[in-house]
């Protein structure tokens, strides 16, 4: 199990399934939230932090679903300053 560094410093287990409900929480449909989560699970390493899994996830959302890309940006933004 990878562990990653929330915003807070604390270590977590890296979840795909948070990276799902998060992706459908912005619009995103059940399959383009897995497809996400799956190509972020393949990139995360011991250590990444939160923000850059939801950097990633961005990217990865504007090559399938650019108005779901903009609503998750948006949420992200927001609770990253």
């Amino acid at each position: 199990m990878v562990y990653i560094v929330k915003k807070n410093g604390k270590k977590e287990k890296f979840s795909k399934a948070k990276i799902i409900k998060a992706c459908k929480k912005a619009g995103a449909t059940r399959k383009t939230a897995g497809v996400v989560a799956n190509v972020i699970s393949k990139r995360v390493v011991e250590g990444m932090s939160a923000r850059r899994i939801g950097e990633l996830t961005i990217l990865s959302l504007k090559l399938r679903d650019k108005k779901t890309a903009i609503s998750f940006a948006k949420y992200f933004n927001k609770n990253w300053k």
